[in-house]
């Protein structure tokens, strides 16, 4: 059966078109993540040490995790920005290799990100989650339009 597929991006844009915005502002969207990552893991170092003075075992073993899936997040983040200006580029030169590649990399690291994002939710504040689940949502949708896109650059190949 496979996924629906697309005609057009927000009622208004082609597909090239809406994949290169949808591009752009996943790129921007993954760069903001990024950052926000970077901001949540050095806020954890200072509570983590804390709790090593303490000699608190559990609240240390928490922080621990936590910090260590927030670096997680900060590198993969960082791999998906990358990826997504790799898009961008076979988007606009219409190369279906690398639309393919990045729909792939792109399920999977949707996947991971939603594990690791709802494994460690309760120790995110309300900012990140907004962001995050705004941002899983942006992805579906991204999905879609990536493999509506790349079937219709097939189909132009086999005419």
């Amino acid at each position: 059966m496979g996924l629906p597929q697309l005609e057009t991006c927000c009622i208004f844009f082609d597909l090239k078109t809406g994949n290169i915005i949808m591009g752009c502002l996943n790129a921007f969207l993954s760069f903001v993540m990024f950052v926000i990552m970077i901001v949540v893991a050095s806020a954890i170092e200072p509570i983590k040490y804390a709790a090593e003075e303490e000699r608190d075992l559990n609240a240390e073993a928490a922080l621990t995790g936590f910090y260590v899936m927030s670096i997680i997040l900060v590198l993969m983040f960082l791999a998906k920005f990358c990826f997504d200006i790799l898009f961008i580029y076979g988007v606009i030169t219409e190369r279906a290799n690398i639309i393919r590649a990045y729909f792939i990399m792109f399920v999977v690291f949707l996947l991971l990100s939603m594990f690791t994002f709802f494994l460690n939710a309760p120790n995110f504040n309300a900012g990140t989650i907004c962001m995050e689940v705004f941002y899983i949502g942006l992805n579906v949708y991204a999905i879609l339009l990536s493999n509506s896109f790349y079937k219709l650059l097939n189909m132009r190949e086999e005419v």
